[in-house]
């Protein structure tokens, strides 16, 4: 990737994400967790804290590297129950 953040979790989340969004495509955290995972991750099966700060962090790094890939990881992600992390 051109743009890097320097730490390939969060370069990775950032490269799906605008990937995804580029296609118009969301999904859970459960998702996210599943492919982190199959790419060697660790992260727990029951709990999407871990995950939610690795995302956030993610969003953040993003914010001064990349505006586009900063906003599809907002638009890309999901909870369990399908809404935005700022969704009531």
């Amino acid at each position: 990737m051109k743009n890097s953040v320097n730490n390939e979790t969060y370069d990775f989340i950032g490269s799906l994400s605008i990937a995804l969004y580029s296609q118009g495509i969301t999904i859970t955290l459960d998702a996210l967790k599943q492919i982190l995972n199959d790419r060697g991750g660790n992260y727990s099966e029951s709990s999407n804290l871990g995950l939610g700060k690795s995302v956030s962090t993610a969003y953040k790094a993003w914010k001064e590297v990349d505006p586009v890939i900063h906003h599809a990881i907002a638009y890309t992600f999901k909870g369990r129950n399908g809404n935005f992390p700022w969704d009531k």
